[in-house]
């Protein structure tokens, strides 16, 4: 990953005024590195959407590493819109821009031959992986937290938001809630700064959707049979689905905060709540789509 982009900045002759602010060490330098490299992009056209995508994986992953270090939104903002000025001051036929596109589609290639990747957040793992079985469902991207795995399956050729729960379940619908971002712009600290444990169910989380702005996506379908036993990896279980707008969703959200499911009996009532870090799915997820067919490296 580290490879797809290598000096960038000093190849393209371009300093950074805010990157020794964030931190002296390689995660800030891969974050500058390949946003720097999506800014020269959307100026130039360099790259096809699988390569942006590839690029888009590293940053994202960099970006939820330093966010999780303590670095503030507010310097990362800053150190982008500073990449993004300097980006703009350089011409798409300068000679550096030509070899720093013939570097990315270079490392691509080996990045999209790259099958599995583990995406550690603060508390859990998002393991993304290429494979896939024709007659068997199986994880493309999967958190899996022992009473409950959730993450992108693949069945037939079809990718789902799914949430796999193992054993006989009386849950008949769940429904996944994020934070409503326009309705609370930054992240909801109902610790107060770790006055307060998190929920009962989940002391780890600080950051949850606060009552009063929450984005509530239901799941669109509910199955007992061969793909939940599959999933689950357990004989009985109940898989529920969700359309993958939830997941992008998911995925934009802050890699720090947490997301709850709540499953209902047929009656309506909440029989259970599970949490679940978003750490750097945007980044598991980026790097699942990166391979996907239908573009070639130009």
């Amino acid at each position: 990953m580290h490879a797809i982009v290598k000096a960038l900045c000093l190849g393209l002759g371009l300093t950074s005024l805010t990157a020794p602010v964030l931190a002296d060490d390689a995660t800030a330098a891969i974050f500058g590195e390949r946003q720097l490299a999506m800014a020269v992009d959307t100026r130039c056209g360099l790259f096809t959407s699988n390569q942006r995508m590839a690029l888009d994986a590293a940053r994202l992953q960099a970006r939820g590493l330093l966010l999780r270090e303590g670095i503030s939104q507010y310097a990362l903002d800053d150190y982008t819109r500073d990449l993004q000025q300097q980006a703009a001051g350089i011409a798409c036929n300068d000679p550096a821009v030509a070899d720093l596109q013939a570097r990315v589609v270079e490392g691509f290639v080996g990045w999209v031959r790259i099958r599995s990747m583990d995406f550690p957040g603060a508390h859990f793992t998002w393991t993304a992986s290429r494979s896939t079985m024709p007659d068997m469902a199986v994880w493309s991207v999967v958190q899996d937290q022992g009473d409950l795995k959730i993450g992108v399956s693949t069945r037939d050729g079809e990718r789902r938001l799914s949430l796999a729960l193992p054993g006989g379940q009386t849950a008949t619908s769940a429904i996944l809630i994020l934070r409503d971002m326009e309705r609370q712009p930054t992240l909801y600290d109902a610790t107060m700064g770790g006055t307060y444990t998190g929920p009962t169910d989940a002391p780890w989380a600080r950051w949850t959707p606060p009552r009063f702005a929450q984005s509530r996506h239901w799941a669109s379908g509910r199955t007992t049979g061969a793909d939940a036993a599959d999933l689950a990896g357990s004989a009985q279980a109940t898989l529920f689905d969700f359309p993958m707008s939830t997941a992008d969703a998911l995925a934009a959200r802050d890699p720090r905060e947490t997301a709850r499911v709540e499953l209902m009996d047929r009656r309506g009532n909440i029989i259970a709540s599970h949490y679940i870090e978003i750490g750097d799915f945007g980044a598991a997820l980026a790097f699942l789509r990166s391979a996907d067919r239908g573009e070639t490296p130009s």
